[in-house]
């Protein structure tokens, strides 16, 4: 059989190429602000609580509309909902560089901040149900096989590549370009280049459809079903809860990372921004390589403890220390590759195939619920004390950890195929 026909052994792997490149357009958008904070706080005339309402507001919407994301996803298909969610994406795209670069000439500068807020709001809509998309599209294509984690891995770290480029590159952007408003162009361009490969996969997996077996499909079990909700098993709680506490210590971190080593340490911007996307990079290439290991030795909870024990101190001495941050950073950045990588893959096993979605996209309201707030109290602590901030991600970890020695505890009370068996076992 042809390595490019549907149900050859190769075809799944050309998804995995399609699928991979979905969310590489946004998380370059999410994260693109970031290293320039302080040109557009200077442009827009705001402070550092006001910076980060771009996050949070990326976040609010999400408490709620992502769980509906993966519901949706579950009723309508996956190819339909990323063309949708995508479409948000690519609008809130247009309209975050659109504010700046209106600022000053057409509108005043606060308005100019309210149409970025705007489009982050719009832009989050998408994005975060592309994501819970996305994921559910690798769970079809690999759930059953033996490598589930290392397709996320992968699939996760073409996404951060888009992060560390945001965060890298950014700022030499804006000194090729001239304005920091053109560079926030570039991710309008890498969402809409996202967009087509939401597409293409739409085509693929159509295509693929009469030839790959998925069992039959009963109309009734995909209606939108809250049902579902109450009878996931205690160890998706956990994990979800454990995901908030964990992603709310590192992505507020990653937003004001540089903005704290240029204060702190008094790195120029350029230097801080890349030293701010150690945490993406280090992720980005270990992702695929500890989600592969995932797959052989599974016992995913105690990775998640092993992460969480090397984030916390990290975050410790970043507040009490003024040794030199990068080691610190790193470690940050291996520990981010292990817990989610624990985490995302950890999700089938535990709920049904046609309720996939759902989990997921409950998972990622979950998590927003609490990056909403985090990201907020991030901002304000921070215009007092960078110090406190990451005593602040310091109890986050800590918490993460807690939740990591519970699901230990649940799972082994419940048969242990999470601490003892190898994924897709």
């Amino acid at each position: 059989m042809s390595f490019f026909h549907p149900a050859g052994a190769g075809f799944k792997y050309i998804m995995l190429a399609v699928i991979t490149m979905i969310c590489f357009g946004n998380y370059f958008a999410y994260d693109e602000i970031e290293p320039i904070e302080p040109k557009i706080n200077k442009a827009l005339k705001i402070n550092h609580f006001q910076f980060g309402n771009l996050y949070a507001v990326y976040s609010y919407p999400n408490m709620v509309l992502v769980f509906f994301g993966g519901l949706i996803g579950d009723k309508i298909g996956l190819r339909l909902a990323g063309l949708i969610f995508s479409s948000l994406v690519v609008v809130g795209a247009v309209l975050v560089p659109l504010g700046p670069s209106l600022a000053g000439w057409a509108i005043s500068p606060f308005a100019g901040y309210i149409i970025m807020m705007l489009g982050r709001i719009v832009f989050g809509m998408g994005a975060e149900s592309l994501n819970v998309i996305q994921t559910s599209m690798t769970a079809l294509w690999f759930k059953g096989g033996r490598e589930l984690a290392f397709a996320m891995g992968l699939v996760l770290s073409v996404s951060r590549l888009g992060d560390f480029l945001a965060l890298s590159i950014t700022s030499n952007l804006v000194s090729a370009l001239g304005d920091f408003r053109h560079a926030l162009w570039v991710g309008t361009a890498l969402c809409t280049l996202s967009f087509i490969f939401v597409m293409l996969y739409g085509f693929l997996d159509k295509y693929a459809e009469k030839y790959v077996k998925r069992g039959p499909i009963d109309p009734t079990e995909n209606e939108l079903n809250f049902r579902a909700v109450a009878h996931f098993d205690a160890r998706f709680w956990i994990l979800s809860f454990l995901c908030m506490a964990y992603y709310s210590g590192v992505f507020p971190f990653v937003a004001v990372c540089s903005d704290f080593l240029q204060t702190k340490y008094h790195y120029n911007e350029k230097d801080a921004g890349w030293i701010a996307s150690i945490v993406t990079l280090s992720s980005m290439i270990l992702s695929p390589f500890l989600g592969k290991m995932l797959d052989v030795v599974g016992r995913r909870p105690y990775f998640i403890i092993i992460g969480s024990l090397a984030i916390l101190p990290a975050h410790l001495l970043l507040a009490w220390t003024d040794i030199t941050p990068i080691p610190f950073v790193i470690i940050i950045g291996l520990s981010f590759s292990i817990v989610p990588g624990a985490i995302w893959p950890s999700v089938p096993l535990l709920v049904k195939d046609k309720e996939t979605a759902t989990a997921f996209g409950l998972m990622s309201s979950i998590q927003n619920l609490g990056l909403a707030g985090t990201n907020q109290i991030a901002g304000a602590i921070a215009d007092k004390s960078y110090a406190w901030v990451m005593i602040f991600f310091a109890a986050m970890d800590l918490l993460g950890l807690l939740l990591g020695i519970l699901l230990v505890i649940v799972d082994k009370a419940k048969g242990g195929n999470l601490t003892t068996l190898p994924l897709n076992h």
